[in-house]
This record gives structure tokens, sequence and C-alpha cells, in this order.
């Protein structure tokens, strides 16, 4: 009996060891589950923004990134009129960054408040088939 005893405790702690890889993994966060970052670069020159016309899909966030000596903001053009303002940042300094949320589908004009200058398109797109025609579009714009 003590033989048996000793023989199922041996068994079940491998059983339990082999689950434990199992029972120690974790579930994925949710934000690996979300739409990769599109990342535009700030430039020193034109056409400033890199890429100057950006064509996203719906659900994808958006970093810009300041690799340039000065601060550089980003508004949507939309904030001057009496449209809705869709986006706007505060200065971003060198080596730093803005991450937009995820917007509706649209065409959104921005440019830099510090330097009006500084022009660029973000192009959101809910679909695969717009993805690829806004693309085209955005090519023959630079």
């Amino acid at each position: 009996m003590r033989r048996t005893r000793t023989t199922l405790i041996r068994l079940l702690a491998l059983g339990v060891l082999a689950l434990a890889p199992a029972l120690t993994q974790q579930a994925p966060a949710a934000t690996d589950y979300a739409a990769a970052t599109f990342d535009i670069t700030f430039e020193t020159m034109a056409p400033y923004y890199e890429p100057r016309v950006a064509v996203v899909g719906v659900g994808a966030p958006v970093r810009w990134w300041n690799t340039t000596a000065s601060p550089h903001s980003i508004r949507h053009d939309d904030c001057l009129d009496d449209g809705p303002c869709a986006f706007r940042s505060v200065a971003v300094p060198p080596d730093d960054s803005f991450v937009l949320a995820p917007l509706p589908p649209g065409r959104y004009t921005y440019h830099c408040e510090l330097h009006p200058i500084m022009r660029g398109v973000l192009v959101v797109t809910d679909g695969q088939g717009g993805l690829e025609r806004e693309r085209t579009v955005a090519e023959t714009e630079r």
C-alpha cells in the first residue's frame, strides 16, 4: 500500500510539473491585439514630415517622433476653422514623441503651429481596398 501511495504521489508530481508551464503563462495583454503604431518622423528639411502623406488603417495609433533639434507640434487644420478639431499636440521636444489615439476613417491635414510651413496629411482608411487605393494616391502626391 505504501509503495502504491508513493508511486501515485510521484505520478501526481510529474503531472503537475508537466502542466506548470501552461499554468504559469499569462494571457496576452489587450494591447498585444491592438493595431501596430504607425510612425511619422519630424524632418529638418522639406517635406518636414516623413512620410508627408501617411496612410493608416482604422484602429492604428499614430506616433510623431521629433528627431530634430527644435520643438515641433501637430495640429489638425480643422482646429483653425469651425470644424471638429481631431487632434492637437503641445510642443514636442527633441528626441520625444506624440501619440495620437486611433481616429475614424477620413483625411486629416495638419501642420506644426511653431513652423506653419511644415504640413502633412494623415489618411485613415476602413478597409484593405481603401488602404491600397489611398497609398497609391499618396505616392502620386509626394
